[in-house]
């Protein structure tokens, strides 16, 4: 029974009830001030009931004749403390209700610190300057770039008006501005009553101008990567082109010592066909190895035309015009050529050589054509004629010799390349 409980237990128990009835008294005050008056009546109610509670209780302990005394004091102490518990209960739930209902519930306060905690900067004023509403962020950049308040908008705006700045601090803000209009919102007003007014608002931007100075670099030092690439590749090419000369040099030199022993076996007899015969071989392969060094392509036609009155070959062609769009196929048909006349030159009597260009569609179709051939003997794909046909398997072309009435020496590459 609670009359025969220690005296520290009731004190405990008296001390619960004290600090129950302060958090049912703030809750209802609270609750009353946000207009929820359901849960402020609510905390009220228990706050009253919290308050009687020690005025019986002392009664009980004193005890009482009436019968409900004695029945409130014979209750055991548990029965109190699970009343008590339940009430207590209803505080956690109290408490949850208010925390839910301020954290999302709008108010002009929540408005306010919502609007001052933006990144972004908000200034708005009138149509003669007067600030209406500014935000932190806003008011931080005008005292960065004035070092003042802003005393007149429209002044700010000429300021910084469509333009892109960096603070000291580093950051940066793109300032954007129009205007809006706004009524006054007013019952029974007229809808005419309205007013424009300027909003001007500074977007953070400093991200995005670092990434693109990033970006920038990275641009920078690919077109810096561009151009020795480009240069090492200009180099590689001439390169490739002194080998291919000092490789066709090579051939002819080769020739030439055979012509060397052919001719001190010759000499020696008194055969003067033989002789004029190594003799205009010694020419040919001369003037070959003289002009080896590629001119200008602008010239090399009668470069080509040259060499080939200078070894006495007759050569025939109309229209040169399908090779001269494209530079790899014109360096082709060079070496092509320069092949075909020392061919004619070393194994036919037929001094002339006829040139068939013809462009269909994407596809140039170039022929070397020695009429009238008398040599019997196989093509051999040997020196020039496999350096040419490495030069137009790289084009992805096809190289096709015919040798049968008439020496043929046909190339295909593609005028897409």
């Amino acid at each position: 029974m609670i009359i025969n409980c220690p005296q520290i237990v009731i004190a405990l128990i008296f001390s619960w009830i004290v600090l129950l009835n302060m958090a049912f008294v703030f809750f209802g005050i609270r609750y009353f001030i946000i207009k929820k008056y359901v849960q402020s009546g609510i905390s009220l109610f228990f706050a009253l009931v919290m308050a009687f509670i020690p005025q019986v209780m002392t009664m009980f302990i004193k005890g009482g004749s009436d019968p409900l005394s004695n029945w409130f004091a014979s209750l055991p102490l548990y029965a109190y403390i699970i009343v008590l518990s339940l009430i207590t209960l209803i505080v956690p739930v109290l408490s949850f209700y208010l925390y839910r209902y301020t954290r999302t519930h709008v108010s002009s306060n929540s408005i306010i610190k919502g609007f001052n905690a933006s990144k972004e900067g908000f200034l708005y004023f009138d149509k003669d300057g007067a600030c209406l509403l500014i935000n932190k962020t806003m008011a931080k950049i005008a005292s960065s770039l004035t070092k003042n308040f802003i005393q007149n908008g429209n002044t700010f705006l000429k300021l910084v008006k469509d333009q892109t700045i960096t603070l000291e601090d580093g950051s940066t803000y793109k300032f954007i501005n129009k205007e809006i209009t706004v009524s006054s919102g007013l019952p029974f007003v007229n809808s005419n009553d309205s007013q424009t007014i300027n909003e001007l608002i500074a977007l953070d931007v400093t991200e995005l101008v670092k990434k693109n100075e990033l970006i920038k670099e990275d641009n920078e030092k690919l077109e810096q990567m561009n151009k020795e690439l480009a240069s090492y590749n200009e180099k590689m090419l001439e390169f490739i082109r002194h080998r291919e000369i000092l490789s066709a040099k090579i051939n002819i030199h080769n020739e030439m010592n055979t012509l060397v022993l052919q001719s001190s076996y010759l000499l020696s007899n008194d055969n003067k066909e033989e002789r004029n015969n190594i003799l205009s071989k010694w020419e040919n392969n001369a003037l070959l190895l003289c002009k080896e060094a590629e001119s200008n392509n602008e010239d090399f036609i009668n470069d080509l035309k040259t060499l080939a009155d200078a070894i006495g070959i007759e050569m025939e062609c109309k229209d040169f015009s399908p090779i001269l769009s494209n530079e790899k196929i014109t360096s082709l048909f060079i070496k092509a050529t320069k092949e075909s006349l020392l061919n004619v030159a070393k194994h036919t009597k037929n001094k002339k050589i006829i040139i068939d260009i013809k462009h269909d569609k994407d596809v140039i179709t170039m022929s070397f054509i020695n009429e009238n051939n008398v040599n019997t003997k196989p093509i051999i794909k040997g020196g020039g004629f496999t350096n040419i046909e490495k030069s137009v398997e790289e084009l992805n072309g096809k190289m096709t010799i015919i040798n049968e009435e008439r020496f043929i020496l046909r190339i295909e590459v593609k005028d897409a390349l």
